[in-house]
């Protein structure tokens, strides 16, 4: 057995020991084997704004189509410019204004849908035999009338009537009096079918079809 003072001894050096031990307080953590930590998702980017609504396109101002340059007077409808044929033919002349006054034909009845038909009138000075002026002149009224009905004029609203040489304007005499009387006049017939005027619808020439 231990004696007193050894004994005493052993507790101070026991007391020692569990003082050392109390004041080295220490921790360790072990993370061998696990797996490492998932990086943080990244936020996704707003989406792009929604683009533009498309401007309001302005249409460009209509255009208004030129009128017709024709007159009426009476029955009478004058058109600026000379329908032009070869000589002793019912052909166009190349190079005239014949077309130009077609197309101011084609506006003027356009613009004028009541006027149901319209005459045009052939007519000659006194060169040459009568019959054969009034055949001429037929065919040069029918020619004029075919130009308008290529151009889009229904056939239905125009009448091509020959008259010779025997409504003269000018003197037949001179030169300048001849070709004033070489001509070709536009008269309106019809007014919403009814005869304009009371006139009869050939005007007292003759029909050519």
């Amino acid at each position: 057995m231990l004696g007193k003072s050894a004994f005493v001894i052993a507790l101070a050096s026991a007391a020692l020991v569990a003082s050392a031990l109390s004041g080295c307080k220490g921790s360790a953590s072990f993370n061998a084997g696990s797996e490492p930590a998932a990086a943080p998702t990244p936020t996704p980017p707003p989406p792009p704004p929604p683009p533009p609504p498309p401007a309001a396109v302005t249409p460009p101002p209509a255009v208004e189509a030129p009128k017709s340059a024709a007159v009426v007077k009476g029955d009478s409808v004058q058109i600026p410019g000379q329908i032009e044929f070869d000589t002793g033919k019912a052909t166009f002349k190349a190079g005239g204004g014949s077309d130009a006054v077609v197309d101011q034909l084609k506006k003027f009845l356009d613009e004028n849908p009541k006027v149901t038909k319209l005459r045009v009138e052939g007519h000659t000075d006194n060169v040459g035999v009568a019959a054969e002026n009034l055949t001429l002149s037929g065919q040069r009224a029918l020619t004029v009338k075919n130009a308008a009905i290529a151009k889009g004029v229904a056939k239905e609203r125009l009448l091509a009537v020959g008259f010779g040489q025997t409504k003269p304007i000018a003197d037949n005499t001179t030169d300048d009096g001849k070709a004033k009387n070489r001509r070709t006049e536009f008269r309106i017939a019809e007014i919403g079918g009814k005869p304009y005027l009371g006139q009869k619808e050939d005007g007292g020439g003759k029909v050519f079809e």
